[in-house]
């Protein structure tokens, strides 16, 4: 018995010790022609991002979670053989001075869950503050928390999907100090 209780506890600091939390993924086998990113929830599992809090991103939110590869299964993100973003050159995040002011910037895709159950995807853009920590810089959220990308290199775009052209430009507009998105001629609003 005694044996058993330390076999136990053993295993739960083995297995609580080395686990990293991820967002979840959860894949719909339907419908069965449509790419897998077509067919891809992310679930939320963290109160912050980039070491910011969430209430500081978004006071409605409960749970968010920047989206990474290693989340992907790899038959899917290697299911013909090769790594299927690479190839899309798109990736869920990329470091530029988006808007030229000569302090680093950071793009990155997430989704986030809010206090009243809504789901949704988002576009985070930081900067870096004076004491070198990240700080939001442009917030934007989309319906359903599921596959979206930036553009690897070049301007920054955002896609929905990795061949289609749905998706939206995102610029720094001078004129008003802020991002905007430009969002492709197909695009439903």
């Amino acid at each position: 018995m005694k044996s058993l209780n330390l076999l136990r506890v053993l295993l739960f600091i083995a297995l609580s010790g080395c686990t990293t939390r991820h967002a979840g993924i959860v894949v719909s086998s339907v419908p069965e022609n449509h790419a897998w990113w077509l067919r891809t929830e992310f679930v939320p599992v963290h109160k912050q991002v980039r070491g910011i809090p969430l209430p500081q991103l978004d006071s409605s939110w409960d749970l968010a979670s920047e989206l990474t590869k290693d989340i992907i299964p790899k038959e899917l993100l290697y299911e013909d053989g090769s790594d299927i973003m690479e190839e899309n050159e798109v990736c869920f995040s990329r470091s530029d001075d988006f808007n030229h002011d000569g302090v680093e910037d950071l793009a990155l895709i997430g989704v986030y869950k809010g206090e009243t159950g809504k789901r949704g995807s988002f576009l985070l853009i930081l900067t870096r503050d004076q004491t070198g920590n990240w700080r939001k810089s442009f917030l934007e959220s989309f319906g359903n928390p599921a596959f979206a990308a930036l553009s690897k290199k070049g301007p920054l775009v955002i896609w929905f999907c990795m061949y289609c052209d749905f998706g939206a430009d995102v610029v720094w507009d001078n004129d008003r100090g802020k991002y905007l998105l430009n969002w492709s001629q197909d695009e439903e609003r």
